[in-house]
């Protein structure tokens, strides 16, 4: 479960550096608060993954972590208005058929 808020946390940040990146320009680059924030919480989702390490095994965890697809997806298409193609929406269920797969198997 820790990993899986982890994903949900990395997209997240990726949501806002791609936002805060739209903003972006070296002289202001210390007062864009959303590329600050989304670099902010890319270094708390690596402190949770850290942490989650410690009680898992790496082979059942990193596959986890190919969930952040799934949340960075979502919040493209609420947000910024991008497209799902029927590619991308069948890797959506590949990634939970394949997270389904390692849950059961450990």
């Amino acid at each position: 479960m820790l990993v899986l808020a982890e994903s949900a946390l990395t997209a997240i940040a990726a949501f806002f550096v791609k936002v805060g990146m739209n903003q972006f320009n070296f002289r202001t680059i210390f007062k864009n608060t959303i590329l600050g924030s989304g670099i902010f919480l890319y270094g708390i989702s690596a402190v949770i993954y850290i942490i989650a390490l410690r009680g898992e095994e790496l082979s059942v965890l990193f596959p986890l972590v190919s969930t952040t697809y799934i949340w960075s997806s979502l919040l493209s298409i609420k947000f910024l208005k991008e497209k799902m193609t029927v590619g991308k929406w069948l890797s959506v269920i590949g990634i939970i058929i394949g997270v389904l797969f390692i849950g059961l198997g450990s």
